[in-house]
């Protein structure tokens, strides 16, 4: 009984060990998260971006996982809601006959901004980008599960320790006699693979039984074996192809970082092209304000001509006709901006419900002097993903090799040993001095069937050259690209410049106008008026453009580089400079917060 007793006891120590080793479980994850850290921040370093760093910070977000996934009725068929028609309710509303003044009073009547609405400069749009945006936080993640998947080939390729317990009843009919006994059994092995191929391993096989009965025989037993194996290839599977899945995991790595920052430089782009657009709408909103108030001008100088005597009443209609369609337009351009806004504050990650006003504010970059041959050549040195497309070049060009490997005949030294021992658990462990069996020899495995191993080699190599050909392919593609990007450069300033004469024209046209009224119709001078409208806001756009453009120029030849508090990291001889709230992009009257 008193060993039953021992029995008993040593199976619940082991449980709890047991249960101890799965409470563990929380703190081995945060291993893993600063083991994870570890290997992005020294890659990110490698290639020289040290801020490019994704953080598993927002761990504690994530689903812990349950052990047993509970049943419920919606488990095998999902819930789906999807009323009948007759369920729906639809009222409508009663037809009115508009006042059109006081919509036209509504629409033009200046908005006021809310106190409590956010101010987003260009700076502070990249920093909630970066820290709340959906699209980045998938690539940080995309970069962060390329760590995670080394870590699980570095693991492999350490020693590797399992420990299995199990406690059972064992229940044996010799005879027609009953013999019941308890049994518990421990299997412990630890296997490490090898740097060139095989593997290295020891097993051991612990058992103690107590006999429940005295049917068949009493006491305590006890076993113990001890089994080492050694397997070391010498043709087929030896050398670094051993190692290839971690070859590979450490070069994806490296090829993750590059991606993630080459996403960083398009993502940054993006967000200022965004940012920029709706200051765009901010000024042509205003633009067309200013119009609104000429035309005004324009239709009051008209009915007081037409009240004199001086000028026939459907000329007035028509400068009155021409303000109406410009405030329609207005109610329209502003319902943009709003949607826009909307837009920006999803993309960002910011709350859509909360009100925004976007300050006023634009890159002003100098044009670069650009010598384009030396342009192409810093993009074809110095553009990351080009780098990852020359690099899997490399990997084909290894696979090829690991495939023709495959092909030679197997040669496998291998040994094997088995230690019996029979020592008593309870008593102390007395092991006796008998030697087990043991086995030394070599494995051949000829060639005789190797057609599929020799299509492998084939179809290897067909992929290194289209790999090869989509490298030369990439190459061409990024020298049309930065020849665009500069020829997108040369045409926004041409526009540029254009858009300047047209301002200076149109204004001219309206000096003109306003020093002899009495020769131009009201169709000039809405004319006029619409025609310096359109300059201006072309040229709003011209200014965006040249900026965008020069942005675009230096990422596809490599050469941009954004800091993480959303500034660009100048090259030598850039100034960073900005147009804030005066000129052409002064804060607009009346633009609302979204």
């Amino acid at each position: 009984m008193s060993g039953l007793l021992g029995m008993s006891a040593r199976a619940g120590i082991l449980l709890v060990c047991v249960f101890v080793v799965v409470g563990c479980q929380d703190e081995q994850f945060h291993v893993i998260d600063l083991q994870a850290e570890e290997h992005l921040r020294e890659t990110s370093e490698s290639i020289g971006e040290p801020s490019s760093i994704p953080t598993m910070s927002k761990a504690e977000s994530r689903y812990p996982g349950v052990n047993f996934t509970p049943d419920s009725p919606g488990l095998n068929q999902p819930p789906t809601v999807n009323p009948k028609p007759e369920d729906l309710k639809y009222q409508a509303r009663d037809r009115v006959v508009l006042d059109v003044n006081k919509v036209i009073q509504e629409v033009t009547k200046p908005l006021e901004v809310s106190a409590s609405a956010e101010h987003f400069t260009l700076a502070k749009s990249v920093q909630c980008a970066i820290n709340k945006s959906l699209e980045y936080r998938v690539a940080e993640e995309t970069y962060l599960l390329i760590a995670l998947d080394l870590l699980i080939q570095q693991h492999i390729w350490s020693p590797r320790i399992f420990d299995s317990i199990s406690p059972q009843v064992q229940g044996v009919s010799l005879n027609g006699t009953q013999s019941t006994a308890l049994q518990l059994v421990n299997n412990f092995s630890v296997s490490q693979k090898l740097p060139y191929g095989g593997a290295i391993s020891a097993n051991i096989l612990a058992t103690a039984s107590e006999q429940l009965n005295d049917a068949v025989n009493t006491g305590q037993a006890s076993s113990l074996d001890i089994a080492l194996s050694l397997d070391i290839p010498l043709l087929r599977g030896a050398g670094l192809i051993a190692q290839e899945d971690l070859i590979q995991a450490k070069r994806n790595l490296v090829y993750g970082a590059r991606a993630f920052e080459d996403f960083r430089r398009r993502f940054y782009i993006a967000i200022f092209s965004d940012f920029h657009e709706l200051v765009v709408q901010q000024q042509v909103i205003s633009n067309t304000r200013n119009q609104i108030r000429s035309l005004r001008s324009i239709v009051e100088r008209e009915d007081a001509l037409v009240t004199s005597g001086r000028q026939v009443a459907f000329q007035a209609d028509l400068a009155k006709q021409r303000a109406l369609f410009v405030i329609d337009r207005l109610a329209a351009l502003e319902e943009t901006y709003r949607l826009a806004v909307d837009r920006f504050k999803l993309r960002i990650g910011y709350q859509t419900d909360s009100p925004v006003v976007i300050d006023p504010e634009m890159l002003d970059l100098d044009p670069p002097v650009i010598d384009t041959p030396r342009a192409i050549a810093f993009a074809f040195e110095w553009r990351l993903d080009l780098q990852n497309t020359r690099d899997l070049v490399t990997d084909a060009r290894r696979r090829v090799d690991n495939t023709r490997n495959l092909v030679l005949p197997g040669a496998d030294f291998f040994a094997d040993a088995s230690l019996l021992r029979n020592p008593d658990f309870f008593n102390g462990i007395q092991l006796d001095d008998s030697f087990g069996n043991y086995t030394v020899g070599m494995k051949f495995d000829l060639p005789l069937d190797r057609t599929i191993e020799e299509v492998n080699v084939r179809k290897a190599q067909v992929l290194l050259e289209q790999i090869d050909r989509r490298y030369v392919f990439a190459q061409n593609t990024a020298a049309v690209e930065v020849q665009q990007a500069i020829r997108r450069i040369d045409r926004a300033l041409y526009t540029l410049s254009l858009q300047d004469r047209n301002i200076e024209i149109a204004k001219n046209r309206q000096a003109s106008i306003d020093a002899a009224p009495d020769r131009a119709s009201p169709r000039d001078r809405t004319d006029a008026v619409d025609a310096l409208n359109s300059a201006e806001n072309d040229k709003a756009r011209a200014l965006r453009e040249v900026q965008i453009a020069i942005l675009e120029f230096l990422r596809q030849s490599g050469q941009l580089r954004v800091s993480d508090d959303g500034e660009i990291i100048a090259p030598d001889g850039m100034q960073v400079r900005y147009r804030r709230g005066s000129g052409i992009l002064a804060q607009p009257a009346g633009i609302p917060p979204a």
